[in-house]
């Protein structure tokens, strides 16, 4: 098992100070006297507030420290292993628990290409830029109920190179240990026709409607980590579940 990164378990402690009102009347500490006083660096010591911030415990403010929350409002955020949920709720998809049968995640093909317009918009670089894209598909019992392109700027694959390597990977897991504080995304769902490959993928006619979601992650300083589109076939098993957090029991490179 990799070692917990030190930002977590200072977050954690941080965490359950602030909400036992320890800085109810006062900012946060500055990122110099938590670095003191758990003996890590200022840039570990600011991805733990950072922390805090992306789970709603604490607000941020530019120039300034960060202060709790108010207490009405702390800890209401979606935990960031499920922060696709209300997205996802909004649109009455179903969750990977609400699913039953054998499912199977497979890696179809790894490549590097040319960025599309909608990839390019989501990782704000240039149309035509090159980029990697891994492409995967989900089973539910043998039948085919949705197809995954994961695209990562050149980058954050040179950062974390994992992500071009290995055969199953955990997107976040394999982002934060290089570094990088994932704290939000940008979501995108929309009702369209299939096209002809994903007619015959999910054996649909014509007139067959897929949905499509698409979302981009970013991380602290908001630069772009990873676009992704996800096609599902608007009737029968819609799958939606992070599967980038989803564990590989027989992959001994995910655990």
């Amino acid at each position: 098992m990799p070692k917990r990164p030190e930002y977590v378990s200072i977050a954690e402690t941080l965490k359950t100070e602030v909400l036992a009102g320890k800085y109810d009347d006062e900012a946060l500490p500055a990122n110099a006297t938590l670095a003191e006083r758990f003996d890590v660096n200022t840039k570990t010591a600011g991805r733990a507030i950072q922390q805090l911030i992306a789970e709603g415990i604490a607000i941020a403010r530019p120039g300034m420290r960060a202060i709790p929350a108010p207490p009405p409002l702390r800890a209401t955020k979606w935990p960031m292993t499920g922060r696709y949920a209300r997205a996802r709720a909004a649109q009455d998809l179903i969750f990977a628990d609400d699913v039953s049968g054998e499912i199977r995640k497979d890696t179809i093909r790894r490549e590097w290409v040319e960025a599309p317009i909608l990839v390019a918009r989501l990782l704000n670089i240039e149309t035509g830029t090159r980029i990697f894209k891994r492409h995967s598909r989900t089973y539910v019992n043998a039948v085919p109920t949705e197809d995954t392109a994961m695209f990562f700027p050149s980058p954050i694959v040179k950062a974390a190179p994992r992500l071009e390597t290995n055969e199953h990977i955990q997107v976040v897991k394999i982002i934060e240990e290089a570094g990088y504080l994932i704290t939000r995304t940008a979501n995108s769902i929309r009702a369209r026709h299939a096209s002809a490959t994903e007619q015959k993928l999910f054996g649909i006619d014509a007139n067959g409607i897929v949905i499509e979601h698409t979302h981009g992650t970013y991380g602290a300083e908001d630069e772009a980590l990873e676009a992704v589109i996800n096609v599902r076939p608007a009737q029968g098993n819609v799958v939606t579940f992070d599967t980038y957090e989803a564990p590989i029991d027989n992959d001994p490179e995910a655990k």
